[in-house]
């Protein structure tokens, strides 16, 4: 059933009256409406207003950009970076220009949809894109782009990325989502790309909302200078308003906030472990602060008990039923021992 609320939730929120603890979304630092967060934003927005709507290429920039940019790829492991207005649109980028150039681009099962645009063969197994990967290298001069999300929620991607050792990676370019992981995983919460550069794909890219745990409106891409270099020369880039600065300027702003939220999602994940009677019950990244299922009794049971999660049809109605607890930096302890309380009861 889905909820409609007045405001931005947080660890509570009040449907029919009535108060449910909340463990759903994707605020995994829980810095959206964390009053730190916002007074920083606060202050950008004196700075630099509300918007600023000249394409990036246009003769008058601002240095913002530059220097979060800058920040962001010393930050995540990358030689560049660029940003978009969205993840969504960052991915858009990547992934139309390579269309444009000819490649064959190939989704991996439970790519995103930002990733799957028309043009794109989308796979449903992995032995599947072993298969057509390997067609594709063995009939293309043009290296063959394989598109998947580095966090996809199934345990086929992080932690180890098994799946995709088996394709012939020194002839593939590699695009992934890194959505779901910047800010969570990884050194410092520097997401998926250090991972990933060890496996010496013929090239990186990652693209990734910054949105989720970082609460910033934009998007980014992560590559080396030529590729980054590429897709800022497109249309496609140049076409498109940027981020607000304001948001570029309190991502630099709130790395002390950041650094904090993180520590406390940390002690929340280790929490819940260790109260939790059964893990393996769920589908589980290690070090992912979320808890996937698929059994309708636990969650009626856990609606009943005043738990509100992430449980809806995705991508769209005629996708299948996604069930998600999700932990944040928000929760209190006492919110993960009620939760787990509930969960035990069900879980033999």
């Amino acid at each position: 059933m889905a909820h409609s609320i007045p405001s931005i939730p947080g660890r509570q929120i009040s449907i029919d009256d009535l108060s449910y603890l909340y463990f759903g979304g994707t605020s995994y630092l829980g810095v959206q409406n964390h009053s730190p967060f916002k007074e920083v934003y606060l202050q950008n927005i004196a700075k630099y207003g509300m918007h600023y709507g000249a394409s990036r290429k246009s003769n008058v920039s601002l240095d913002i950009y530059s220097e979060t940019e800058n920040y962001l790829a010393d930050w995540v492991g990358s030689e560049n970076c660029l940003t978009m207005s969205s993840g969504y649109l960052a991915a858009q980028l990547v992934v139309q220009t390579y269309l444009e150039k000819g490649h064959t681009v190939i989704a991996a099962p439970n790519a995103h949809a930002a990733l799957c645009t028309h043009g794109v063969l989308k796979t449903e197994h992995f032995d599947e894109l072993e298969q057509l990967v390997g067609k594709t290298v063995a009939k293309n001069s043009l290296p063959p782009v394989v598109l998947f999300d580095t966090i996809d929620f199934m345990g086929y991607q992080y932690p180890a990325f098994k799946r995709l050792t088996n394709l012939p990676l020194d002839k593939i370019i590699l695009v992934g989502d890194d959505s779901h992981g910047i800010g969570v995983v990884g050194h410092q919460g520097n997401g998926c790309f250090s991972t990933l550069k060890v496996f010496n794909p013929h090239k990186l890219i990652v693209c990734a909302s910054l949105g989720k745990a970082l609460g910033i409106q934009a998007g980014a891409v992560f590559g080396n200078n030529d590729d980054i270099k590429t897709l800022q020369s497109t249309p496609f880039y140049g076409g498109a308003s940027p981020a607000s600065p304001a948001f570029m300027g309190t991502l630099l702003g709130a790395q002390n906030i950041y650094a904090e939220r993180m520590d406390k999602l940390k002690k929340n994940y280790a929490h819940f472990k260790s109260l939790v009677r059964d893990v393996s019950f769920f589908m589980h990244m290690e070090g992912h602060p979320t808890f996937e299922f698929q059994d309708e009794k636990l969650a009626t049971a856990l609606i009943n008990d005043r738990f509100v999660f992430t449980n809806f049809h995705y991508p769209d109605d005629n996708g299948p039923l996604v069930s998600r607890i999700v932990l944040s930096a928000y929760h209190k302890a006492e919110d993960i021992e009620a939760l787990a309380q509930s969960l035990d009861t069900f879980i033999i």
